[in-house]
């Protein structure tokens, strides 16, 4: 990525001061006795595992609720943040991980929420669309401001998320994983807008467990773990190993992939089209085989995994599972068949975040264990569901709790748990880590792997090319909605493989 230009100024006085700021959960602390300062002009890293007490600190800072003690100064003065409201008006912008745009109103709408401009006592759209279109030049957009929400990508809705941000004139801009969801392109369309946000004198305070963009965009960095400061650093000099061994405490385990052993051929795409978006794209899978597909965003991968597995309806083609075509409909057709689809949107598309871990582990395969009339077996469920999430590391203080206290990283194990107790033969993952920290995210790529090593067939699309060389066998690059490349770990690095992608070849 490219590095942007450091302000260099004398030191200030914070714009962010947190002193002794301690939050409670039921049977959990979140938070204990922190202090931390984010300077203006200053790009503040902030670093932990999930669960170590980030959420908690940007939510105490946005308004979402109040911290149990501790105090907040924001330029000097102490302040009490009272809703998300006051944290605007305080000038406090952020952008959550979890986005929060009206899907129902367009882009422009969403940028003006509860700042709509009035003429005569009217809304004036004319303005309104004005405003939206200034902000999304700044960031480089190419988005209508009168496009409805819901017709964007989800990388599309994360830029309008941070235009919206921006549009508020922020003091104080705090970014949770700001470029998880986002592709090369979009992020340094970021990168660009922090550089410029740094000039004009804004502290930024940025969350992201990819550690190569916290050591080239942040001047300091903050550590926590398990709720508690562990340091603040300078990042000059800093690695990425170093940076992982502050925030896990010790020497971080390297994922070794292992060699794969292809058995007999389980998924077989044939032909596969869809509205112009999805070209002729025709590749097969194995078991025990991890195949990964990437490409710019909005090249077609993601609506590739969509249709296999049955969220979308193809226009053409064939898919077959073990040799019988798959027909699919819906998300249910294809489960049945043994083919189940996890997307990038955990939140939406994929946690039921009020009903505990249990149930969220179960609920794909309560068929497995009906007893006499229908009954589900209550007591042959909870076992199953507690082997399933011991096999697959979920972390939770009790398997009643609802699965939305879990977090991120915990949230999408206990989805891998939820489909292999289905016994899928087929796994589709759409960015399988977005959002978890590096310790999550190497116990995901091992889970992956031993279902691949029990014979399933494991296919990967991600935007994050280092996670696409690490884990797969095989990897597929999409371009204009059709394979444009086919290519192995061993025969191309991530600046070869970025070429593919861009459209050029790869050295």
């Amino acid at each position: 990525m490219t590095e942007p230009s450091r302000k260099i100024a004398e030191p200030a006085a914070p714009l962010l001061r947190v002193a002794g700021i301690s939050k409670r959960f039921p049977g959990v602390v979140a938070l204990d006795d922190l202090n931390m300062e984010v300077r203006a002009g200053e790009v503040h890293g902030l670093i932990g595992q999930n669960g170590a007490g980030k959420s908690t600190l940007i939510n105490i800072l946005s308004g979402i609720y109040p911290a149990d003690a501790g105090a907040v100064e924001i330029a000097g003065v102490p302040v009490d943040i009272r809703d998300a409201r006051h944290a605007a008006a305080l000038g406090i912008a952020t952008v959550f991980q979890e986005l929060s745009l009206l899907p129902n109103l367009t882009v422009a709408e969403n940028l003006a929420l509860g700042r709509e401009p009035r003429r005569f006592g009217a809304l004036d759209r004319r303005a309104m669309t004005a405003r939206a279109s200034e902000v999304l030049a700044r960031l480089g957009l190419a988005i209508a401001p009168t496009a409805p929400v819901s017709r964007l990508s989800l990388a599309e809705r994360q830029m309008v998320e941070i235009a919206k941000a921006l549009a508020t004139r922020p003091r104080l801009l705090i970014l949770d994983e700001p470029t998880a969801p986002l592709g090369q392109q979009e992020s340094e369309l970021l990168f660009s807008a922090i550089a410029e946000l740094r000039r004009q004198g804004v502290a930024i305070l940025y969350v992201s467990h990819r550690f190569a963009e916290v050591l080239a965009l942040c001047d300091t960095a903050t550590v926590l773990r398990n709720g508690r400061h562990v340091l603040t650093t300078a990042l000059s000099g800093w690695t990425e190993a170093r940076l992982t061994e502050a925030m896990l405490g010790t020497v971080a385990e390297r994922y070794q992939g292992r060699q794969p052993v292809p058995g007999e051929l389980v998924l077989d795409v044939a032909g596969l089209s869809w509205r112009g978006r999805v070209r002729d794209i025709r590749f097969s899978v194995r078991r025990g085989e991890i195949v990964g597909i990437t490409g710019l965003l909005g090249a077609g991968q993601n609506e590739i995994a969509r249709l296999i597995g049955g969220d979308l309806v193809p226009d053409a083609g064939r898919l077959a599972v073990d040799g019988r075509e798959l027909r699919a409909r819906t998300p249910h057709d294809a489960v049945r068949t043994g083919v189940c689809l996890l997307t990038e949107e955990r939140k939406v598309e994929g946690i039921l975040p009020n009903l505990s871990v249990r149930d969220n582990i179960a609920i794909a395969s309560l068929s497995r264990r009906r007893a006499a009339l229908g009954i589900v077996d209550g007591r042959a469920e909870t076992a199953a569901t507690a082997a399933a999430a011991r096999d697959y590391g979920v972390v939770a203080s009790s398997l009643a709790v609802p699965i939305r206290a879990l977090s991120g990283g915990n949230q999408q194990k206990a989805l891998l748990a939820r489909w292999a107790l289905a016994d899928s033969d087929v796994f589709v993952f759409v960015e399988p880590t977005r959002g978890v920290d590096v310790g999550a995210r190497a116990d995901i790529y091992r889970r992956l792997d031993a279902l691949a090593a029990a014979g399933k067939a494991i296919l990967v699309v991600s935007s994050d090319l280092a996670e696409i060389l690490v884990l797969s066998h095989r990897i597929l690059v999409i371009r204009d909605g059709a394979v444009a490349a086919e290519t192995t770990p061993g025969a191309v690095d991530e600046e070869g493989l970025n070429l593919l992608v861009q459209g050029a070849e790869a050295a």
